[in-house]
């Protein structure tokens, strides 16, 4: 018997002196750092320690399998039904398994002749010189205390409209450089252009590579186009500055199909002090067959996680995207294998959470309530998509009064009304229950949903939060009284916390009388 056990207990040793040799930095781990984890994990990058050689990720063996354990680390959270994301950094749970093998047996390096050849990156333009450069005004970061979130706006002048099939960004120094959201604006200045007006240009987070856009498509630019920027910096223990450059790369020849931005925003939101769990939605409905090239969801500090929801018109369901550990820090633009095809009358539901407890350690105050603001430490709610036409070349926005007409037919027709004029909009208000409010600008579609709007007899009164120019949203008031012919007479008060507030006068159709 004891003759057994020893036998057993030997083999058991040498099965584990097995396994202990098998797991090696050189052969095993540095593959998964190399492809995952070194465009941010290596000298002179956001992160804090280098991944490129075993003497730098050794000392973090314990900290790298905890983050990888928990998938905090690499910062991705994107799943699908059916799609699978050409930018995934995720580990799937084999090299987690490794990563985790490698530290429980000693993390060790095993023999440096295994190694794989060390990736290069480039210190300048990955895609080599752009056509044109746009330079952000510079940002000086001390070598310690709160995170910086600077905003702006900067003019382009590139002479002629051109599209734009790439786009890189480049800042000075990517130690203190985290991420970063630019729309532009091609309205204005008297030059008209074909396509979108306003969108996003592009997105970027530490360790994201340049986009290019598909054969043949890209953005159209006007050539005195403002540029809005929204970025991030955080403190590196040096004091510093950072000027981040944005590479544009014009297309040749004619372009084939014009990208632009849609999305489904809530400008309503209202989230109480201390809810650990705050769920509001936002939808979308394409008037026209389209292609999606690529999702952006877009919270503050306080998200925690979104989703975007395919109906299609024969009531088929699909989850195009759920981001279950939304982080603003790691902002993605996620970018199918293949443009996603979306029938004329689909719809996109957008569900977004939110915690604004204490629980919460990136919330600024979880003592305040938080409506629909601009700046970081307020919340926005927009679930971005990029798209093409399916049969054409440029974008075919709508027109707003069809699509806004459109959306309250959804609804109970005594309750809904349609306002024209420079700013048109529709009102749903119900007299129990929530409302909602449609607005449309040029292919960007607004759904507000409305909680503070009362009925006093025939008098309608309702308070919420209208879009501004600067991507941002003020307070706002619509009050009116029914006529004899049921038709809602009354003013628009737009801007009301602004110093230059609009007072303009309203009528609202009844959507009894549209057909």
């Amino acid at each position: 018997m004891s003759r057994t056990i020893f036998v057993v207990a030997a083999l058991l040793f040498v099965s584990f002196q097995a396994s202990s040799q098998r797991v090696t930095y050189s052969k095993d781990i540095a593959p998964i750092f190399y492809e995952h984890c070194a465009s941010c994990h290596r000298p002179g990058e956001i992160a804090p320690m280098s991944l490129l050689t075993y003497e730098s990720a050794r000392p973090w063996a314990k900290s790298i399998a905890k983050a990888v354990s928990a998938r905090v680390m690499p910062p991705w959270s994107g799943e699908s039904d059916k799609q699978v994301w050409i930018n995934d950094i995720s580990l799937n749970q084999e090299q987690i398994d490794t990563i985790m093998d490698w530290v429980a047996q000693g993390a060790r390096e095993g023999n440096p002749d295994d190694l794989p050849e060390v990736p290069v990156f480039p210190e300048t333009w990955v895609l080599g010189e752009p056509d044109y450069i746009v330079e952000l005004p510079t940002v000086e970061v001390p070598a310690s205390g709160e995170d910086l979130f600077p905003t702006g706006t900067v003019t382009i002048d590139i002479g002629e409209t051109r599209w734009i099939r790439a786009i890189e960004f480049l800042p000075s120094d990517r130690r203190v450089a985290h991420h970063m959201m630019t729309t532009y604006n091609n309205s204005g200045g008297g030059i008209e252009t074909l396509g979108t007006k306003v969108g996003i240009l592009g997105v970027w987070t530490a360790g994201m590579q340049p986009f290019e856009f598909p054969q043949g498509m890209g953005r159209i630019i006007a050539p005195n186009a403002k540029i809005q920027f929204d970025s991030h910096y955080h403190p590196y223990g040096e004091a510093t500055s950072n000027t981040t450059r944005i590479g544009l790369y014009f297309g040749e020849g004619e372009l084939q199909k014009e990208v632009t931005t849609l999305t489904a925003a809530n400008m309503g939101l209202r989230i109480p002090p201390g809810a650990a769990h705050h769920e509001e939605v936002a939808f979308h409905v394409f008037d026209r067959d389209m292609q999606i090239l690529a999702f952006s969801p877009h919270l503050h500090l306080r998200g925690k996680s979104m989703r975007y929801d395919l109906t299609y018109p024969d009531g088929r369901t699909e989850v195009l995207l759920d981001v279950p550990k939304y982080n603003f820090n790691w902002q993605w633009l996620y970018y199918p294998t293949e443009p996603i095809d979306v029938t004329a009358g689909s719809r996109v539901d957008v569900t977004a959470v939110w915690n604004n407890s204490e629980g919460n350690p990136n919330n600024p105050d979880p003592t305040q309530e938080i409506i629909y603001r601009g700046n970081t430490f307020n919340e926005m709610f927009v679930g971005f998509m990029e798209v093409v036409e399916k049969n054409e070349t440029y974008i075919q926005p709508p027109v707003p009064k069809d699509k806004i007409i459109d959306l309250l037919k959804q609804h109970p027709a005594e309750d809904s009304y349609y306002f024209g004029g420079f700013l048109p909009f529709g009102v749903y208000a119900p007299h129990e229950g929530e409302g909602w409010m449609y607005m449309v600008n040029g292919s960007v579609m607004f759904t507000i949903s409305l909680d503070d709007f009362f009925w006093d007899g025939d008098t309608l009164t309702v308070n919420t939060r209208l879009p501004t120019p600067d991507a941002s949203a003020t307070a706002s008031m619509i009050e009116g009284t029914l006529d004899s012919n049921g038709q809602l007479k009354g003013m628009l008060h737009y801007g009301m916390d602004l110093d230059r507030p609009l007072n303009v006068p309203a009528m609202g159709l009844p959507m009894t009388g549209i057909n």
